[in-house]
């Protein structure tokens, strides 16, 4: 259950009409997603809009999830909440649930901390009490996140439970340097890319996996494509990510916060889900921005 040296699918929710999550349709994505080579998948996560689901639905997922996978592979689940009282609560029951790992979300006031912030380690010492494996998240601030100092991350790595870091900067010279110091610490903990913009290059610069919503959808391709690069077989992987490179910087195209429902909408293209649906205050696609998506699709179905 340790190794995340692979692909881990930050998974989207399929919504009903009226908003509710479609249940029998997220079965259905759970099943067919398992069935690759991954390394765990992820609810509750950015991907997943943790932040739009209340409690007892963000439960219900993991619940649902765990029946599908039981132990085949590691469930992971986004952890966050308006206080540290909250997250505790959450966590505990996620764990109870049968979560294997937390991703912690950096919370809001962690940003403007000072060079060795004792907010974010204490945060992160409390959650560790619960007993569950942790991944720290390191993530871009348009998407709600911070950057932590050199001097923060050496005492993160330290605190029990903490076994890997997800890394979604989105900047490769942050991820570089990130990645270097972190090789220089006597804890060695897994290095996840979160950068969808630069997956493949990310392995190139020393990730040992990638947890990333974009794993989602050609998720077989982006299995071969990791699996490439663990054998060096550079040029191979170079040529298969090149199928669908263009789909993925749509995708994280700008506005980034719409990469949830294009995601969803090039599900819809693949049979998978009905819509592409997301909560308000997100807006739902427009009609010329699903057919760019649509005509994407079939270039790549032409190109396979």
């Amino acid at each position: 259950m340790s190794n995340l040296n692979g692909l881990i699918p930050a998974i989207v929710i399929p919504f009903k009409e009226n908003f509710e999550v479609d249940e029998d349709i997220l079965k259905t994505y759970i099943e067919w997603i398992i069935q690759f080579d991954i390394k765990g998948i992820v609810v509750n996560s950015d991907a997943g809009e943790g932040h739009f689901l209340n409690f007892q639905e963000r439960k219900r997922i993991i619940k649902l999830a765990k029946e599908i996978i039981k132990n085949k592979i590691p469930l992971i689940s986004g952890l966050g909440g308006a206080t540290t009282f909250d997250v505790l609560k959450y966590g505990i029951e996620y764990r109870d649930l049968g979560v294997d790992y937390f991703l912690v979300f950096p919370h809001p006031t962690f940003r403007g901390g000072l060079l060795k912030d004792s907010v974010i380690i204490k945060y992160h010492e409390e959650i560790s009490k619960i007993g569950v494996r942790m991944i720290i998240f390191q993530l871009q601030e348009v998407l709600g996140g911070t950057y932590y100092s050199k001097e923060t991350l050496k005492e993160l790595v330290n605190i029990e439970n903490i076994v890997a870091i997800k890394e979604a900067s989105f900047n490769a010279l942050i991820f570089k340097e990130t990645v270097e110091f972190l090789k220089t610490l006597p804890k060695k903990i897994t290095i996840l890319t979160g950068n969808d913009n630069f997956i493949l290059e990310s392995f190139l610069l020393g990730a040992d996996g990638a947890l990333i919503g974009f794993g989602s959808i050609f998720t077989d391709l982006q299995v071969d494509v990791i699996e490439n690069i663990k054998e060096k077989e550079y040029d191979l992987a170079y040529r298969n990510f090149k199928k669908i490179e263009k789909i993925c910087r749509y995708c994280f195209k700008s506005p980034i916060r719409d990469y949830k429902a294009r995601i969803k909408e090039f599900l819809v293209c693949m049979g998978i889900f009905k819509n592409s649906l997301i909560r308000p205050p997100l807006l739902p696609l427009s009609h010329e921005e699903k057919e760019e998506i649509k005509k994407l699709y079939e270039e790549f179905k032409k190109g396979e």
